[in-house]
């Protein structure tokens, strides 16, 4: 896992030390004595800034891109990161997150989920549409806030020891033209904080896991909603 996370790195150009740091730390299992030693924590901290003013090429991705005048980018991006982030987790993947369409990230998720990492997401009803064939056609395990108040939040984390939060939902466009941020840390007492209202959400949202959704059509698209599956 370690090799290949290197391989991944090595293909981008000024990836930034703390980047590299969270990365060893999520690729790399440490046991309890060790966690637990203040000497060997390394905190991070860490801002990534949108947008990214485009989208990646993935030809320049896989090792070269042969189009002399190619409209995408031929440097890593923010939102590759984040997905690299994503790619390094060991054991969970939390998300908590208000619009989540952007195939690559739920791609990544779902990628996860088959090589044995805990999945859950928490998201808003009014936003879920978007991604909903992405998340049955995966199995991902989520559960949607449908009360009158807004799941408004922007995090995920990481092994249960990596946040990142900001303002970027997870879109395409989003990363690409929006002004937006996402803030790293494996900062205990931030991470557990966040932890405790992940649980908590998780919890409180129990009875909405089972969900159907309306098709696509034009009407449905517009009231961007799903029907919850009622539980006898």
């Amino acid at each position: 896992m370690w090799k290949e996370f290197v391989t991944l790195f090595s293909t981008a150009i000024s990836i930034p030390l703390s980047l590299y740091i969270t990365a060893r730390l999520l690729c790399r299992r440490e046991n309890k004595s060790s966690e637990n030693d203040p000497e060997d924590f390394q905190l991070i901290e860490r801002v990534l800034l949108f947008p990214d003013g485009g989208y990646q090429c993935r030809h320049w991705t896989e090792g070269s891109c042969k189009y002399s005048e190619c409209p995408m980018l031929h440097h890593l991006t923010n939102k590759t990161r984040l997905k690299l982030v994503l790619d390094a987790a060991q054991e969970t993947i939390d998300v908590c997150m208000y619009v989540m369409s952007c195939a690559v990230l739920l791609d990544t998720l779902a990628e996860a989920q088959r090589r044995g990492v805990r999945v859950r997401i928490v998201c808003d009803n009014m936003k879920i549409s978007g991604s909903q064939y992405k998340i049955e056609e995966a199995a991902l395990p989520v559960r949607v806030d449908n009360s009158r108040s807004m799941m408004h939040h922007k995090f995920f984390i990481i092994d249960r020891t990596v946040l990142l939060s900001g303002s970027y939902n997870w879109t395409a466009s989003g990363a690409a033209y929006n002004r937006e941020n996402m803030f790293i840390t494996n900062h205990r007492t931030v991470v557990s904080q966040f932890i405790r209202e992940m649980e908590s959400l998780w919890e409180m949202f129990e009875g909405s896991t089972d969900v159907q959704f309306e098709p696509l059509t034009s009407s449905s698209m517009l009231k961007n909603r799903f029907v919850h599956r009622v539980r006898s």
